[in-house]
């Protein structure tokens, strides 16, 4: 039995530093949250190391304004954000909470595959209807530009506290996020759908 402490030793040891490594991670302004082991700072930059799936640790920065928090090894959290109106944080480190929040919750759930389900016919036309005119570069921003007008609204499944929906940072973060999904997939949609009208146009001609 004794042969078997030394390697009961060795695995507790190996999950725990799985653990801690695993707790590591630096929460981003945008509400993305990158696994890394923060290692360094200075007035300009915040330096980590993160594992790539090869197993090769490489180092990197981060502009101190990008980061609103770390988590270091042993799980504790170091605020990095400062509500200060002078620079440009105007909320409270309580509202900004809440604004992440709403930038995850859209960030997993929000969808708007309608601009995809939309845009490609309607830009499609267009770009057969244009193939041979300068204004088939439009078509695909003119769509970005309409898309992007009707109301954000929230997916009921993506919102992870509904006590949240009272919160006005919370609702800031969602449509900031919900908008820029948004924005994305509808150019995407437009560009796609435009150039396979334009290739059927060319083709027909």
């Amino acid at each position: 039995m004794k042969p078997l402490i030394p390697t009961l030793l060795f695995l507790t040891c190996t999950i725990a530093s799985i653990a801690q490594q695993k707790s590591s991670s630096i929460l981003m302004m945008t509400g993305k949250v990158l696994d890394g082991v923060v290692t360094g700072e200075d007035s300009s930059f915040i330096y980590y190391d993160y594992e790539k799936k090869s197993g090769k640790v490489k180092s990197k920065k981060l502009d101190w304004e990008r980061v609103f928090a770390f988590t270091d090894e042993a799980g504790v959290e170091k605020l990095v954000y400062i509500g200060d109106s002078t620079i440009g944080n105007h909320f409270t480190e309580s509202e900004m909470r809440a604004y992440i929040r709403g930038e995850q919750d859209a960030w997993n759930g929000y969808k708007s595959n309608w601009t995809v389900w939309t845009g490609v016919p309607i830009t499609g036309g267009l770009g057969f209807l244009l193939s041979s005119s300068p204004l088939v570069f439009v078509v695909s921003f003119a769509y970005m530009v309409v898309a992007s007008m009707p109301k954000y609204k929230m997916t009921p499944g993506s919102i992870s506290n509904a006590s949240d929906l009272k919160n006005p940072a919370y609702i800031l973060g969602y449509e900031r996020t919900a908008r820029s999904k948004r924005l994305f997939k509808s150019l995407a949609s437009g560009v796609a759908g435009a150039a396979i009208g334009v290739a059927i146009g060319q083709l027909t001609e």
